[in-house]
């Protein structure tokens, strides 16, 4: 779900819930705000967005790993939605095109690991070569299929660095499929950096979930 302040967002995926809480008269949105923000940073949360209309209507936004809450208030109460992220589980098994074909049925996406890059360029290593033959045996599969090529990076460096990069890997990515006589048509190409985190990038596990290749099914 999109969690975040006004125009600017994060789409988030987990365990959702979303509790309204009513206060006693008199107390005002700038108490609760300050209660809120206090209560999370006393739990370790970091506080990543606020946001405050005319001390009447506040919003925040807090993140402790794979756990983030928002925390709204326009009048006498206020509003805590919760997400607890987690990424869609892949198994070694599925790593196949049947695998694959399989998971974009039931959720629209899939998530490929095992296509390489030399570090910092968009040029494809040669051990990816057997994930790429699963990718195109995917698109033999599934002819009708169209799909964007979403390439994502881990939060190492800056975003005028990888959001730029991640779209060449995606764009490297069409072209060896386009070489092997996949129509370009049924392929977008889009990067997006370290902007959607499927794991925590504290980790060097988590960070590298992050660096991935995602297909995600247009129709």
């Amino acid at each position: 779900m999109p969690i975040g302040k006004p125009n600017k967002f994060e789409d988030v995926e987990g365990a959702f819930e979303r509790v309204a809480y009513a206060c006693p008269a008199g107390t005002s949105g700038l108490q609760i705000f300050r209660n809120a923000e206090n209560a999370l940073k006393a739990k370790n949360y970091q506080v990543l967005y606020t946001d405050n209309y005319a001390n009447v209507r506040f919003t925040l936004t807090a993140r402790q790993g794979p756990q983030w809450v928002t925390v709204y208030s326009d009048g006498p109460g206020y509003t805590v939605t919760a997400v607890k992220q987690k990424q869609m589980e892949q198994q070694m098994q599925a790593a196949t095109a049947d695998g694959w074909g399989e998971q974009i049925n039931q959720t629209g996406r899939v998530s490929i690991y095992g296509i390489n890059f030399d570090t910092g360029k968009a040029t494809i290593r040669p051990d990816s070569e057997s994930v790429l033959n699963e990718v195109l045996l995917l698109f033999q599969k599934q002819p009708e299929w169209s799909v964007v090529v979403a390439g994502h990076t881990d939060n190492v460096g800056s975003d005028a660095v990888n959001t730029p990069l991640s779209r060449q890997r995606a764009e490297a990515v069409v072209a060896w499929l386009t070489s092997k006589g996949v129509d370009r048509s049924r392929l977008i190409a889009a990067g997006f950096g370290s902007k959607k985190p499927v794991a925590d990038n504290s980790s060097e596990e988590g960070r590298a979930k992050n660096r991935r290749v995602d297909l995600v099914k247009l129709y």
